[in-house]
């Protein structure tokens, strides 16, 4: 296959993953289904992986997890690796490829490991189920298009972090990099709901037969409501059924884990504090249970009943009966060896998370030059009645609120059709203002308070110097280069070391202003030539796409080549401005 003949997306979640494929240029998108050997059918299996003591994969999804939770023994669950939710990892971190994570029951592993793994078995299962498909034909990963999902508020090194995951996992050899795709899961959802007809949301708003793509000048948000991150961006329907960026991603992380994570400190208050953290240390797999009951409960709009682990119920009795916990709490009461929780209770597991999503909301709603007509609500979170019920109550007058039915599979099936068209966004706009640390030659006299370095000419330069590419909150078009041209600063200089920086100021001068942030770096050979004054290279980086592309270009030859942005790792610069 010289070309690849099918795009499987991977839609790697915080708290559930799956993937689909689709036949480039075809309509049909297939998906596998899991669980059913465990009474399950769902379109995503649990973002869950266990390791053998000596770090081999066991299970993955909920394989894993009911592995795990069976274990009746802490002993032999003390032996194993058990990780989940662990996505969440990567946010709001400074990242390194050694960077370790703590697993269930507090053993460390590297996280690309456990990332890398993850995305291997998302691959093994998907080829073994195009092969079927295929009857027998061989099939193999580099026969395919790969596009793995993000969130769009995650930072450059956390989407190098799963690029390199990936080829790690075997999707892509690092000289086909150009087969795999990072797509953000905000906008992969709005490629697929802006296509979607109006029988395809839970209310039916919409005028018969309408589409939106079918209209140009249509202004609409995703707010894209995860496990774990909360990614809203805006986009405007524009001619050929692109679409353009119109306000900055946004988002945080007050996604539906926040809900659980209330419910956990419920529990701590009803039990104490230090009943329920002895059960959460020796009863990981009862805990893991009660957890999966609540996550079922949580898509309930009336009062639910939680069945409480017969571990917590033990140790709760060695203090009072277990009625006596819940005397004078109206919202929760206890009857069989259930914990009930009113609809009121529930709803106030979910204030924090609602709050957050709906001030992200707001803030973009009061630019005053946007014209926002729809509201598509996407991911797991948004099958919630919470979620759901109070975004409508908040914003159901400013604009038509949507969500899709299958609210937890567009992200996936917008990935697909993603991956197929990967410049259907034809603009972003950039969430920081961008540039690189430069040195600047000064003259003889002139004296600087910034760093100093004198060559082998005995010339001075002045170092920390920041000079922009790009502007906070500018539009960037997909194919638009941006570029700076660079000279060495001494005469034996082999190579340039381009030091990446980024800041909220749209006004910055120096690396070294409060906000900045060093994000990467890398470097380009110094081309020879007989003046090494005549010595320059180009750098050229473009913005508008989900990850930065650069390349750098010999001035004096025009030959060019590309490089690759590495932002695991910080370093200093010793390049001048031309």
């Amino acid at each position: 296959m010289e070309d690849s003949m099918l795009c499987i997306a991977i839609d790697f979640g915080t708290s559930f993953s799956g993937y689909c494929f689709q036949v480039v240029g075809g309509e049909q998108i297939r998906q596998p289904r899991w669980g059913l050997e465990y009474g399950y059918e769902t379109l995503k299996t649990p973002t869950s992986i266990l390791f053998d003591e000596d770090g081999n994969v066991l299970h993955f999804g909920y394989d894993a997890v009911l592995k795990y939770t069976n274990l009746t023994k802490r002993k032999e669950a003390m032996k194993l690796y058990f990780f989940d939710n662990f996505k969440m990892e990567l946010y709001g971190k400074e990242l390194n490829r050694d960077l370790k994570i703590t697993s269930r029951n507090g053993k460390q592993m590297r996280a690309m490991k456990v990332f890398s793994e993850s995305l291997r078995y998302m691959k093994d299962h998907a080829l073994n189920m195009i092969r079927a498909h295929l009857h027998g034909l061989e099939f193999y990963a580099s026969d395919a298009k790969w596009v793995v999902t993000v969130p769009a508020i995650w930072s450059p090194s956390a989407k190098q972090f799963m690029r390199e995951a990936a080829v790690e996992a075997g999707l892509v050899t690092e000289f086909e990099s150009a087969k795999l795709i990072i797509a953000l899961e905000p906008e992969a959802a709005s490629v697929w709901c802006k296509q979607l007809p109006r029988e395809g949301f839970i209310v039916e708003d919409l005028e018969k037969n309408e589409k939106i793509e079918d209209v140009p000048g249509t202004q609409y948000m995703v707010v894209d409501c995860g496990g774990g991150t909360i990614d809203i961006t805006v986009h405007e329907v524009v001619k050929g059924d692109l679409l353009k960026e119109l306000h900055k991603v946004s988002g945080n992380n007050m996604g539906g884990q926040t809900v659980d994570r209330n419910f956990r400190m419920f529990l701590r208050e009803i039990f104490s504090v230090n009943t329920f953290e002895e059960f959460e240390k020796n009863h990981p797999a009862e805990l893991q249970k009660l957890m999966d009951d609540f996550m079922l409960c949580k898509r309930g709009k009336d009062d639910v009943a939680v069945r409480c682990p017969f571990s917590l119920i033990e140790l709760a009795r060695k203090e009072k009966n277990i009625e006596d916990y819940f005397t004078g709490t109206s919202d929760a009461t206890w009857e069989s060896g259930s914990i009930i929780l009113s609809k009121e209770q529930m709803s106030s597991f979910h204030q924090d998370s609602l709050r957050a999503i709906e001030s992200l909301i707001s803030e973009i709603l009061k630019k005053s030059d946007l014209e926002i007509s729809y509201l598509f609500l996407v991911g797991g979170f948004a099958l919630s009645p919470y979620v759901r019920n109070c975004i409508r109550e908040k914003f159901g007058t400013r604009c038509t609120v949507l969500c899709p039915i299958d609210a937890q599979g567009v992200i996936m099936k917008g990935a697909a059709k993603f991956g197929a068209m990967p410049s259907i966004v034809e603009s972003r706009i950039s969430l920081y203002t961008y540039g690189i640390a430069t040195f600047i030659r000064l003259g003889e006299n002139e004296s600087e308070g910034k760093s100093m370095f004198v060559n082998r000419d005995g010339e001075k330069f002045c170092g920390g110097f920041f000079d922009s590419l790009v502007k906070k909150d500018e539009s960037v078009s997909v194919d638009e280069v941006r570029q700076c041209t660079f000279r060495p600063v001494d005469r034996d200089q082999t190579e340039m070391r381009f030091s990446f920086y980024c800041t909220e100021s749209t006004s910055a001068e120096f690396v070294d202003e409060e906000g900045m942030m060093n994000i990467g770096s890398f470097s380009v050979p110094v081309p020879k030539c007989s003046t090494y004054r005549n010595r320059s290279v180009r750098l050229e980086v473009k913005f508008g796409y989900t990850e930065m592309q650069a390349r750098a270009i010999d001035v004096h030859s025009g030959r060019s080549h590309s490089v690759k942005l590495d932002f695991m790792s910080h370093h200093l610069i010793s390049v001048t401005n031309h």
